[in-house]
């Protein structure tokens, strides 16, 4: 039991009272008395003397103060080592929770809406694993875009195996190449069979991004700026809605297949064709192109009113947007 606190000349008081009731064998009450104190400071005293080992309250009999410092400090220690042993158990149960329990908690979590595949010797594994997971779980519509890139056979198979699985579920799928990809004789086969099990493919002059996206909720993009970023994966649907919106813009102003392959197989275009294409196709004007090619104006109107009616076009602007239509913009 805690002393009670006592200002400094009442300190001295109860001094004076266990000072008498030990040399003069007197009660408390009488000690009290013996030191001109007031009865009411009986309480007071009391308490005091009590809270320092020094009386028995019981019997209202002085102890001796060796005793008392004695008993005390062995009652600190003994306090000292339940609460050392105290913050031990604690302690041991902390570190069990973090190795073993931690863990387990953090892998109950829900997966993160952004998940970095690094390119790794994981990476391939990995994204073949996300891919036929979230195709796996799609339920409505799929869509997918590349830039020009050499596919491999094994590469698109795998990938015309995961659009089978969406066919047989009669879910739709779309998909943007490159003009340039779909010009490449190893694939004009693959990309038939994926229009065989129902998918619709266009192509544009340039693709901006690779990007898978299912049911307008999930998505796969890659991240050129980092050769160490394999894939991004987004889980978020409010994330992924304007991922899908971009690549309904991109269908939207995207060519047909059938048009990039006509036009790739009957232009016949020679080089100086096709730098007027792509400067026409960049709003330059009959000087500048001229300037460029080093040849008269004249004949850069010659070559440019040769081009317009061999697109079926009526104006400058529409013959650019045909050319980049039919792929001659590659």
């Amino acid at each position: 039991m805690d002393s009670q606190k006592l200002d400094q000349p009442e300190a001295k008081a109860a001094q004076e009272v266990y000072r008498l009731m030990r040399t003069n064998c007197a009660t408390l009450e009488q000690a009290v008395a013996q030191a001109g104190l007031p009865g009411t400071d009986l309480p007071l005293v009391r308490g005091h003397l009590i809270g320092l080992g020094l009386l028995d309250g019981t019997a209202e009999v002085a102890m001796d103060a060796a005793s008392a410092l004695s008993r005390m400090l062995g009652e600190g220690r003994d306090r000292l080592a339940e609460a050392l042993q105290a913050v031990a158990e604690r302690q041991g149960a902390a570190l069990d929770l973090a190795e073993h329990y931690l863990r387990l908690a953090d892998d109950a979590k829900p997966r993160p809406d952004i998940e970095i595949l690094r390119r790794d010797e994981r990476f391939r594994p990995r994204i073949e694993a996300v891919l036929d997971e979230l195709a796996g779980g799609c339920r409505r519509e799929h869509a997918q875009m590349h830039p020009h890139v050499v596919w491999s056979p094994a590469d698109f198979e795998a990938s015309l195996r995961r659009d089978k699985v969406l066919a047989g579920r009669g879910i739709g799928f779309r998909s943007i190449y490159s003009q340039l990809t779909l010009r490449g004789k190893v694939i004009q086969p693959l990309i038939e069979r994926k229009v065989e099990l129902g998918g619709q493919v266009k192509a544009a002059p340039l693709v901006p991004v690779r990007m898978v996206v299912y049911d307008r909720e999930q998505a796969i993009i890659d991240f050129p700026p980092d050769p160490g970023i394999g894939a991004i994966v987004v889980r978020d649907p409010m994330l992924a809605a304007p991922l899908a919106a971009f690549f309904d813009y991109c269908w939207t102003t995207a060519s047909g297949m059938d048009d990039v392959l006509r036009g790739s197989d009957d232009t016949g275009l020679s080089d100086q064709q096709r730098a007027v294409v792509r400067m026409l196709a960049s709003g330059a004007k009959d000087e500048a192109i001229a300037r460029s090619l080093g040849v008269s104006v004249r004949t850069v109107t010659r070559i440019v009113a040769d081009l317009t009616a061999q697109l079926g076009a009526t104006s400058r602007f529409q013959a650019g947007v045909q050319a980049a239509r039919l792929g001659w913009l590659d």
